[in-house]
């Protein structure tokens, strides 16, 4: 099985990586994260206890991306990234992805 996977979007622009998690015995969680494809820059830093459940391209250049956090497992989390600009939408707010971990997790403020 191979626990590291890369998902082009937005043209060959940027890539999606994933790595799958084992957490605690048969919990696995697929961990994700998101960078430039052309330099290499991180956007968003792969998070192993975020699980992705879905992404796709919803306009040009916008990903939508819904995944969770364990170990709760729920809620749902849902934004927007716009990778050309380093930003995401969350909650009607934008921000900077430098700042994703701490935005979503509340463990900080921008």
């Amino acid at each position: 099985m191979e626990y590291r996977q890369e998902k082009i979007f937005c043209n060959g622009n940027f890539k999606l990586i994933t790595e799958l998690n084992e957490l605690r015995m048969s919990l696995w969680v697929n961990g994700f994260g998101l960078e430039n494809a052309i330099t290499g820059e991180q956007i968003i830093p792969v998070i192993s206890y975020f699980n992705l459940d879905h992404i796709e391209e919803v306009d040009e250049g916008i990903l939508k991306i819904e995944f969770r956090i364990y170990p709760k497992g729920s809620p749902y989390y849902t934004v927007e990234v716009h990778p050309f600009s380093k930003r995401f939408t969350y909650e009607g707010r934008m921000y900077s992805t430098d700042h994703f971990h701490e935005i979503i997790t509340g463990e900080g403020s921008e």
